[in-house]
């Protein structure tokens, strides 16, 4: 199964983009995707390897995403996606997301994204196309944010 791959051109350098992708998550990433009962009040990833990926919610509850694979500021971000293909917590599942960030020498960043091992998200090519606009918002709002940075 291909995986989905999005690339950015970020209007700030290499480490203010990596800084507001790991860093103000909650800022950026959509209210609208979760996987929490109510509404979420922040998004985290804790900056080391095996660091937690989450999200805390109106009701007080944190809800698992996944996990840091590699830790590498301000190049690389591998993140464990344990969210099935349901949109529920699976901690037996890993598919990648990997993000590389790459200054281009005129204080602007090339972001790549690719999410891989999709095959092993349950739901089949519906729900891999809706990831691939889910991931198409959440990276603009992303962008918009970062390019203001």
């Amino acid at each position: 199964m291909e995986s989905i791959k999005k690339q950015l051109l970020i209007n700030a350098s290499q480490e203010t983009a990596f800084r507001v992708f790991t860093e103000r998550m909650g800022d950026w990433w959509p209210k609208t995707h979760h996987i929490g009962k109510t509404p979420p009040t922040d998004s985290i990833i804790e900056q080391k390897e095996n660091g937690r990926w989450y999200s805390t919610h109106e009701d007080g509850t944190e809800c698992e995403l996944g996990k840091v694979l590699v830790w590498d500021p301000y190049g690389r971000l591998l993140l464990a996606w344990q969210v099935n293909g349901n949109f529920k917590y699976d901690p037996d599942l890993i598919s990648e997301l990997e993000f590389l960030f790459h200054a281009d020498g005129s204080g602007r960043t090339h972001v790549t994204m690719e999410h891989r091992d999709l095959d092993k998200l349950a739901g089949g090519a519906k729900v891999i196309e809706d990831m691939n606009k889910g991931w198409e918002l959440i990276l603009q709002l992303y962008k918009n944010l970062a390019d203001e940075a």
